[in-house]
């Protein structure tokens, strides 16, 4: 019920706007960051140096490159409030009740599923280097795959934490904490009765579209003056 206790405020109510943990991503960060100061790097040169139209150019198709790199590789996370999960894409998020979800999974991305549909998180995943080697740990463990059983129970986490030589992986801990936030609110429903009209929600990222799509069309025009 940590999760749950961290949110409430005066009232007793959680505060359903107000996240309880933040993901950080584990891929895209070197890519995406190393994106991002290129075409810094290519803004700066047009601003100090290059005062041509084929500067300008340059200068739009950087800024378009460096929003798509923000959009695909640095934005892709998880964030977790009282009441839902929220998966964030390059322009769109998709909220998830904790009462809908069926089981949680870690591959090379993070897969949320409500009954045959499968949510996924590009920004949380394993690399296939340790994929492949959990996998063979699990074959002789005698465990199966990861995505096989829907019957997932949320409290028997022996499956889903991985574990090294330096103690429980990241991913290990998402998927904990995950879980721990699905049991506690299973435990509150049971406490205080069901929550009838749930369901997963989608919203566009404003923003990024915004984004992608002034510099984008700015680019392109450049290119056909």
């Amino acid at each position: 019920m940590k999760g749950m206790d961290a949110a409430r405020g005066g009232s007793g109510e959680p505060d359903v706007d107000r996240p309880v943990e933040r993901f950080r991503p584990t891929t895209g960060g070197f890519v995406g960051w190393t994106g991002i100061a290129l075409a810094l790097a290519a803004i700066g040169f047009v601003v100090l140096v290059e005062h041509s139209l084929t500067g300008v150019r340059l200068g739009l198709g950087a800024a378009f490159g460096a929003v798509l790199v923000w959009a695909t590789q640095l934005r892709p996370r998880a964030t977790a409030y009282p009441r839902h999960l929220r998966l964030h894409g390059s322009v769109r998020d998709v909220d998830i009740p904790y009462l809908l979800v069926n089981q949680v999974s870690m591959g090379q991305t993070l897969n949320v599923w409500v009954g045959r549909r499968r949510y996924v998180c590009v920004g949380i995943g394993r690399s296939i280097g340790t994929e492949m080697r959990q996998r063979v740990r699990s074959r002789g463990d005698g465990a199966g795959g990861l995505g096989g059983n829907r019957s997932y129970e949320f409290v028997g986490r022996a499956e889903t934490t991985f574990v090294d030589d330096a103690g429980t992986r990241y991913d290990g801990f998402v998927l904990d904490r995950i879980n721990d936030l699905v049991a506690a609110a299973r435990a509150e429903q049971e406490r205080t009765g069901s929550e009838p009209g749930l369901e997963v929600r989608r919203r566009v990222a404003v923003p990024e579209v915004v984004a992608l799509t002034v510099t984008g069309v700015a680019f392109a025009a450049s290119l056909l003056i």
